[in-house]
């Protein structure tokens, strides 16, 4: 190993700039979406969570975690997940009509309540996801990059998810998503939505528990890790209070 490398920590430094960029600039909006998720799961609704491509990792990031709400329905659509051909979730995250058969399929309820992640903001399929929950009169909150979303609607003409969201949470990652150039790569390296997207869902579900227990003595449906002592008796117990509405439990 050559030990002259020297490990480059821009990286690092640039999520950590996008961090507090979240915070500075989002923390109303995330206080907000903490509060209507919350008052959707004291009516008895379920989270629904919907992405295509890498923004599917979101919904199974919130789902069936220990310290994570049991209450979470993630949609996850295999042909719009990567692990079932790249090349062909590509093409169909584009595919119009497409949204419709999946929510149909989900069947929610009045009392449930969406979050859309997509980064660039424009594919046919979630946007299209998007219109859908907001005619059937059900809350959105849509999470993505306004930056990329912008410049995507002036070149492709196209609507964008933040049109339909309630509330629209910018992740602040740049056009295309890598943030860093490096010397000799055309191509800028490091996504930097994933981890992002990531931080934004923990943070706003963290406070939605919160304001459960403060605000209305609710004690919220949290999954805990099966190893630790009755750690799968009480998930047990929660599988099945919500495995009959939760349909990937």
């Amino acid at each position: 190993m050559d030990m002259n490398f020297a490990f480059n920590l821009s990286y690092y430094e640039k999520v950590n700039n996008q961090l507090r960029n979240i915070i500075d600039s989002e923390k109303e909006k995330m206080m907000q979406a903490s509060v209507q998720i919350a008052q959707s799961i004291a009516n008895q609704g379920l989270v629904h969570i919907f992405g295509t491509g890498h923004s599917h990792l979101f919904g199974e990031e919130a789902f069936y975690r220990a310290g994570g709400l049991a209450c979470v329905n993630p949609i996850l659509e295999p042909s719009l997940m990567l692990h079932a051909g790249a090349m062909k979730s590509s093409a169909l995250e584009d595919l119009q009509g497409y949204a419709e058969k999946i929510f149909n399929h989900v069947q929610p309820e009045k009392s449930d309540i969406f979050i859309i992640f997509s980064n660039s903001g424009v594919n046919h399929v979630p946007v299209e996801m998007a219109k859908i929950v907001k005619n059937s009169q059900l809350p959105l909150i849509g999470i993505g990059s306004k930056k990329y979303s912008e410049f995507l609607k002036n070149t492709k003409k196209r609507q964008s998810l933040s049109d339909f969201s309630d509330i629209f949470i910018d992740n602040h990652a740049e056009i295309g998503d890598a943030v860093l150039s490096v010397f000799g790569i055309e191509q800028k390296i490091a996504p930097t939505s994933t981890v992002c997207g990531a931080f934004i869902l923990n943070l706003i579900l963290a406070n939605v528990s919160m304001w459960l227990v403060q605000q209305q003595k609710i004690t919220p449906p949290i999954f805990i890790s099966g190893n630790l002592p009755d750690g799968k008796k009480k998930n047990t117990e929660l599988y099945n209070q919500y495995r009959k509405r939760v349909r990937a439990l």
